[in-house]
């Protein structure tokens, strides 16, 4: 569950205060009826919004998310973690936020592909932080959409593996 509100309540802002400071402030323009949507999980914000939310409030952005210190951690300590912790880790971080379901699959598949379309905006504008950081997007919706649907993805990585060997 995302802290939208609770870190907006600790400010003492309404959701209508709020949007008129991230216009000010942050040249975000956004209504206050989608900051609520936000805040309720309804909607996910962009990855731009989350970035300024973050810089308004002063906090990480995963922190603004919502994401389990253990997931923080295990993300920031990457040049340590195998992939199979990764993994592990995005699946647990994933089912404590109630994400991974079979009723999901449709729009777990529209964030992949919503994260496809950030990575070719990325490469034409040759924006690397931007390429940098839907690569790990499109990561973890695939880990979760393979969740959704029943897979392990290290099994699926395993067998394309498998399959190279034998038509090598």
């Amino acid at each position: 569950m995302n802290r939208l509100r609770q870190v907006r309540k600790s400010k003492g802002l309404t959701l209508e205060e709020l949007a008129k400071e991230l216009q000010e402030k942050e040249n975000l323009k956004i209504v206050p009826n989608g900051l609520g949507k936000y805040e309720r999980e309804e909607r996910e914000p962009r990855r731009e919004t989350w970035v300024k939310l973050a810089d308004y409030y002063n906090v990480p952005v995963a922190y603004l998310m919502g994401l389990p210190d253990g997931l923080v951690q295990h993300i920031n300590k990457t040049q340590t973690m195998t992939f199979e912790e990764l993994h592990e880790a995005i699946i647990q971080w994933a089912e404590n936020r109630n994400m991974i379901s079979p009723k999901n699959t449709s729009r777990q598949y529209m964030k992949v592909s919503e994260e496809l379309g950030e990575i070719a905006e990325g490469i034409n504008k040759n924006n690397r932080e931007q390429v940098e950081d839907s690569l790990g997007d499109i990561l973890v919706t695939l880990i979760i959409l393979a969740q959704d649907l029943n897979f392990d993805l290290l099994d699926c990585l395993k067998s394309e593996e498998k399959s190279k060997h034998y038509h090598d």
